[in-house]
């Protein structure tokens, strides 16, 4: 646990531990700060409190307490608090667990500014580690946020607080009992099914949401509002809230935010993957850095005729856009948010590099646009195409689909994959010449056959 200010303790001693100071309380009881004089160690002594003791539920606080000693207590791993022991007095139960040095997550999300991309992505992947290391040996930790997570002086990433964990072999957690905190439960946690893993990993997913944007996905003044917004809506995107992020980390994100737990990550190590490949293997936002630090935005006539900054442009996924449509883009919404407008374009673009669609992009453009007016001006000046700039008689490919039947596909779909359903339903239907092609595209987009073959069924495959 986290060494934290001194209070005068309230006790002297709690079995064979000398009290020396009151760390902190919580929910539950009193964590001092303690020493045991066996082996002269100092350790956090977590207790429970006396005055629920004495309000009936002795019991199921004991079971809840030696539940966690047994869990926390089978992981010996560098990223998981470790518990030494578990012990009762007349009044008071408790356990002896690591002490460690340094600080909660908590105080640093609060600020509301988002970390350091580098920093961010190192102490997930120590939380990674950690879950990963625990559902390895049947530990699902169900409360995992940043009041959980401790940083030590040296900069590791520790996960505490393992009383709401659920052993698999073991019956005290019963099935449909909701437990965690609200804005970092998952759904199933919300509606009392019962959880594993990946439910852990979507909490985990939306600490990293917060640690990279400085907001969280799901967030409202009551819990009924916060468990409306994890049931049924999606959350922006964090290249909304931080433009600066790499491009591949929004799919990433999306996904590890599923509603179903099928479309999710399934391990700790698939999402660990795919992070490693959104950033490119690079945590550090160097490429970014030297793009925002970019010289200012070139007009759309030179970038039109092949002499500006989209000349040359060595990623073959943008050849497919014409460059005076892009140029064009770029100069309107550069007029808005400034030089990182050519990083978003670029980002966007890149989407649906082989399917060019202009009101799709103008979509994805617009929230980077903070004021209203501004964002209302950009998406006019697309609005009839006129302005897109679409030279050399490289006109955009318009869907033969109809706005509704793309909308009501990627409805079905969202139940296999999750909120990035609706990109995958958009990319395919400028692809698809009739309905039953594009759900047949979509179809193939569902990688479990199972779900496929349900999928196909739902649409008349």
């Amino acid at each position: 646990m986290k060494a934290a200010a001194m209070d005068p303790p309230r006790t002297a001693r709690l079995g064979k531990y000398r009290i020396d100071a009151v760390l902190g309380t919580g929910a539950m009881g009193v964590v001092y700060r303690a020493f045991d004089p066996h082996i002269e160690r100092h350790v956090a002594l977590k207790t429970v409190r006396h005055e629920l003791l004495e309000s009936g539920e002795r019991a199921s606080l004991m079971t809840r307490l030696r539940s966690e000693a047994q869990a926390a207590g089978r992981l010996t791993h560098p990223n998981i608090v470790g518990v030494y022991d578990y012990g009762e007095t007349d009044d008071t139960a408790y356990i002896a667990m690591e002490l460690v040095c340094g600080h909660a997550l908590k105080p640093l999300l609060d600020a509301g500014r988002p970390l350091e991309l580098a920093r961010a992505l190192d102490w997930f992947a120590q939380l990674l580690a950690a879950l990963g290391f625990a559902h390895a040996h049947g530990v699902v930790h169900r409360d995992i946020k940043p009041a959980n997570l401790l940083v030590s002086e040296q900069g590791r990433l520790k996960v505490a607080d393992f009383g709401v964990a659920h052993v698999e072999s073991s019956t005290l957690t019963l099935a449909g009992a909701m437990i965690g905190t609200p804005c970092y439960m998952s759904p199933e946690q919300f509606t009392g099914e019962s959880v594993d893993g990946r439910s852990d990993l979507f909490s985990a997913a939306i600490v990293l949401y917060q640690m990279l944007t400085g907001c969280r996905p799901f967030a409202g003044a009551s819990q009924a509002e916060v468990m409306r917004q994890v049931m049924h809506e999606t959350p922006r995107m964090p290249s909304v809230c931080n433009p600066a992020l790499p491009s591949g980390i929004d799919d990433v994100l999306m996904r590890a935010l599923s509603r179903l737990p099928a479309a999710r990550f399934q391990t700790a190590d698939a999402l660990r993957q795919a992070l490693h490949h959104a950033s490119d293997g690079r945590p550090a936002t160097t490429d970014d850095c030297t793009i925002l630090e970019a010289q200012p935005v070139t007009s759309a006539a030179a970038l039109a005729s092949g002499t500006g900054s989209w000349r040359g442009e060595s990623l073959p996924s943008l050849t497919m856009w014409p460059a005076a449509t892009l140029a064009s883009v770029e100069a309107r919404l550069a007029a808005q948010i400034g030089p990182v407008a050519r990083l978003l374009v670029r980002r966007a673009a890149a989407r649906s590099a082989d399917a060019p669609d202009l009101p799709a992009l103008v979509a994805l453009l617009a929230p980077h646009v903070p004021s209203e007016r501004g964002r209302a001006q950009f998406v006019a000046a697309f609005a009839d195409g006129s302005s897109a700039g679409t030279a050399h008689g490289a006109a955009l490919a318009p869907s033969s689909l109809d706005a509704e039947e793309v909308r009501a596909a990627a409805l079905k779909l969202a139940v296999y994959l999750g909120p990035i359903a609706t990109l995958v339903a958009k990319r395919e239907a400028v692809r698809a010449a009739s309905l039953r092609a594009l759900h047949e595209r979509l179809a193939a987009a569902i990688s479990d056959q199972y779900d496929r073959a349900r999928f196909q069924r739902d649409v008349g495959l």
